[in-house]
């Protein structure tokens, strides 16, 4: 007689019958659930920011360390590196550059005195806001800050003169230039930050490149002629000036000499003359003057050289000569 073939869910229940599924399943369920729940744990390291979405949509931003979102694909989770310091070309290719998709182009502009020239800088910047950086802008952040920056070296370059931006207005430039693209940045909500921005170098087309140096080496012969002039003069000048002090110092005291002995000689005068009149009152007017007289030659005869001649004897002149040196 022929054994009719079994059910097959028949057969293995009959063999899983002693592993007493109404237990098993339950806890086998329960262990891939628990080992489901716990892929949501993740850890954001220093320097990091992750962004966390439901559903595509961003709800919020966590700091470094460890965190819980619910598992995939209810909520997900992307790190990104916003302590990094970056950086971006303007018009010169870094050995350290990593876009080969966006190569930089030299950058030329035209001064506000109408010169053209190259422009080369470095840019520094770093993602402040995560979420932003991410999903914000659909575009290269390399590309974007160029843009940025070339937009703002635009505006400011074409307002001074190569000659106030290659020495005075460099620094301010600098500053004024990052300012700038940073507003236009977060303009985009970009999430990035400039944190630097350097004027690497200048330089004037190849065409040009002759002539420019030439004004460049004129106008440092210029400032050297100037700070030696400055130097000359801050040397000589005060010289000058010592001197003429010394003169006005002599003049002042000569006067001051002259005036003190003219006083003198008006008092004396002036005491002379009291006395004069009161000898007058006493002696007669001739013998008071001829008294003048003789005190007058006594000052003034030893400082003059003299000649005396005596008295003629017997109708012949005889001359008896004395010579007094003049003292």
């Amino acid at each position: 007689m022929n054994e009719q073939p079994g059910n097959p869910l028949d057969d293995i229940t009959e063999a899983f019958r002693h592993l007493h599924l109404g237990i098993v399943l339950p806890s086998v369920l329960l262990g891939i659930l628990c080992i489901y729940g716990m892929t949501g744990f993740y850890i954001v390291k220093p320097g990091e920011q992750g962004v966390v979405r439901r559903f595509g949509q961003v709800i919020r931003t966590t700091e470094p360390g460890a965190h819980y979102r619910l598992p995939r694909p209810i909520e997900s989770v992307e790190v990104v590196t916003v302590g990094e310091v970056r950086r971006a070309e303007i018009g010169m290719l870094l050995p350290e550059h990593r876009h080969a998709s966006f190569m930089p182009e030299k950058i030329q502009l035209l001064t506000g005195d109408e010169n053209l020239i190259n422009v080369e800088a470095v840019v520094q910047y770093k993602v402040k806001d995560a979420a932003r950086y991410l999903y914000s802008v659909n575009f290269s952040e390399e590309r974007l800050l160029h843009n940025a920056v070339v937009a703002a070296l635009v505006e400011l370059i074409g307002q001074v003169g190569v000659d106030d931006i290659l020495t005075t207005e460099k620094v301010a430039a600098q500053g004024k230039i990052l300012w700038k693209a940073q507003k236009v940045l977060d303009l985009y909500d970009s999430g990035l930050q400039i944190t630097g921005f350097n004027i690497k170098g200048i330089v004037p087309p190849t065409e040009v490149a002759d002539a420019f140096r030439d004004v460049i080496t004129a106008r440092v012969d210029k400032e050297q002629s100037i700070n030696q002039a400055k130097g000359y003069s801050n040397s000589v000048i005060p010289e000058a000036r010592g001197k003429a002090r010394e003169r006005v110092s002599e003049a002042e005291g000569y006067r001051t000499e002259v005036v003190n002995r003219a006083k003198g000689d008006a008092m004396r005068f002036e005491s002379m003359l009291t006395e004069y009149q009161k000898d007058v009152k006493i002696y007669s007017e001739d013998v008071t003057r001829y008294r003048l007289y003789l005190e007058t030659m006594e000052t003034v005869l030893p400082r003059v050289s003299k000649y005396v001649l005596g008295e003629e004897t017997k109708g012949k002149s005889k001359v008896n000569l004395k010579f007094f040196n003049r003292q």
